[in-house]
Parts: structure tokens; C-alpha cells; sequence
């Protein structure tokens, strides 16, 4: 009798051990490729490079920048699993609308090796003409789509969604910092050119426009995520981002180096345990 039940501990002991050897391979590592798409254009670094900055610098990105001044998510991963060294692809297209993803969604879908993180940044649809309202529920629609695609199309990527970054409050006071001939780039008829000319004023209008709006799409992005397998918002953690002068390039639309570091550390936060494969 004793024997049978030293017997039967035995084997509960060797269940227990196996079950958490599954249990412990199961849980996802770090991946080791991951992929950028959308259209917004700090995701290439643009004008992040003062010798050069009208155009794009992958190597300051965000996402998968290789510049150690930045610690994009790519280096970040990299310190966890070396095997995503060589493994980081940027898509990216400036100024992309949604309507743009399916055909760098089939490029992302023939990677090798096939990505475990796709990395989503779009706001090139917002169009500041006093009918962004009524196209957001077709906005809505298509990142559905898409993603649906993305997801069927690489079963075993996690896919992460980012907020239109920088807070409105930080951006008007940068812009309230700046020389009034700096300033009056951003004068213009368009709902989202926050100053006036020849004053160049901010006006609250335009800022409370340009604010619900970003506000409204960003809504659109945490839904179309939400009903699509293994992909996760955000949760507005790019759109609380708060910027300064260093942070921002010359052409005053995109994120400096320090700027892209900032951005970087923070979607590193919001994506941690998802990443992980803890949460």
C-alpha cells in the first residue's frame, strides 16, 4: 500500500513538472521579426536628421530604428532576443491613408522571416475640411478589414495599434514658444492649421477641431483593434505624449531624435506585457 502511493506521487510530481514545462513553452517570447505599416511619417524618422531634415531616416524610427540614441522597439527587443537581429522591416509609406494598407499588408505577409509583431501607425486620412465626421464610420470599416486580413494572414503575429502621438495642450504651447515667423507656417484656411495670419495667434477653434477629431479616429482605431484576434490599442498612450521644443523637427510636423526616443519609451510601456505574452 505504501509503495503504491509512493508510486502515485511519483507521478503526480512528473505530471505537475510536464504540465509546467507546456505551460512554460507555451507562453509567447519576444518575437523575432517585427514589421511597421501605415502612413505616418515619424515611423521613418522624418526630418529627425538636422544635416538632412526634409527627409526620411529609418535608422531614427521608433519602431525600428537602429540609432542607440533612440532604443527603438526593435533595440529593445533585440536586448531580450538576439534573434530578431536583421529582423525589423518598415513599410511605412508618408502620408498613407487606410485604403493603403492592404498592399503593404501583402508585402508584410511575404517577410521572411514571417513577422511575430506588426506595428500599425496611420493618421494620413484626417483631412481638416469640416467633413471628417462623416467619414470616420468608413475609417472604421476599413481598418477592420484590413486587420482581419493582417491577422489571418500571419496567425501567430501579435499586432499593436498606435494613437495619433503628441498631446494638443504640449503642441500649443510649443507652438506659443515659437518666433512669429515660425509660427505663421502653421497659418493657413484649413480647420488644422492652428494660427492665424498676419497675428499669428492660435486659434481655439481650429484647436478644438483638429483636438476631436484626432480624438474620433483614435476611437476608430482602439474599435477596428478590439474586434480583430490578438491586437491591442494603444490606449491613447502616443496621443498623451507630451512634446517640447527639442522634441519636435524643423519642419515642426514630425519628432526629432528625441522626440522618436520619447515616443519609443512609451509605446514600450503600453505594449510590455502584451509583447511579452504576460498580459
Amino acid at each position: 500500500m505504501r509503495q503504491q502511493l509512493l508510486i502515485g506521487a511519483l507521478i503526480a510530481v512528473s505530471l505537475a513538472i510536464t504540465a509546467t514545462g507546456v505551460a512554460s513553452r507555451a507562453l509567447p517570447a519576444y518575437p523575432d521579426s517585427l514589421v511597421v505599416i501605415g502612413g505616418d511619417s515619424v515611423a521613418q524618422g522624418h526630418g529627425s536628421d538636422p544635416g538632412h531634415p526634409y527627409r526620411d531616416t529609418p535608422a531614427n524610427s521608433w519602431a525600428t530604428g537602429t540609432n542607440s540614441a533612440v532604443q527603438s522597439i526593435y533595440t529593445r527587443i533585440l536586448a531580450a532576443n538576439p534573434a530578431i537581429r536583421g529582423h525589423a522591416f518598415n513599410l511605412v509609406a508618408d502620408g498613407a491613408t487606410v485604403s493603403d494598407l492592404p498592399p503593404q499588408i501583402a508585402k508584410a505577409e511575404r517577410l521572411t522571416p514571417k513577422p511575430g509583431l506588426v506595428l500599425v501607425e496611420i493618421d494620413g486620412d484626417i483631412e481638416c475640411d469640416g467633413k471628417d465626421t462623416s467619414r470616420i464610420a468608413d475609417f472604421r470599416m476599413q481598418l477592420g478589414t484590413a486587420l482581419g486580413t493582417l491577422a489571418t494572414g500571419l496567425p501567430t503575429a501579435r499586432i499593436f495599434v498606435v494613437s495619433t502621438w503628441g498631446s494638443f495642450p504640449s503642441y500649443v504651447t510649443y507652438l506659443k514658444g515659437l518666433s512669429l515667423d515660425a509660427r505663421l507656417k502653421h497659418a493657413g484656411k484649413s480647420l488644422c492649421q492652428l494660427v492665424a495670419a498676419p497675428s499669428g495667434l492660435v486659434v481655439p477653434s481650429h484647436v478644438a477641431y483638429a483636438q476631436k477629431t484626432v480624438f474620433a479616429y483614435d476611437a476608430a482605431l482602439a474599435a477596428a483593434c478590439a474586434a480583430t484576434p490578438r491586437c491591442r490599442y494603444d490606449g491613447g498612450a502616443a496621443q498623451r505624449l507630451t512634446t517640447t521644443a527639442a522634441d519636435i523637427t524643423l519642419d515642426q510636423e514630425n519628432l526629432s531624435i528625441q522626440g522618436e526616443s520619447k515616443l519609443a519609451a512609451t509605446e514600450w510601456a503600453a505594449m510590455a506585457g502584451f509583447l511579452s505574452g504576460k498580459s
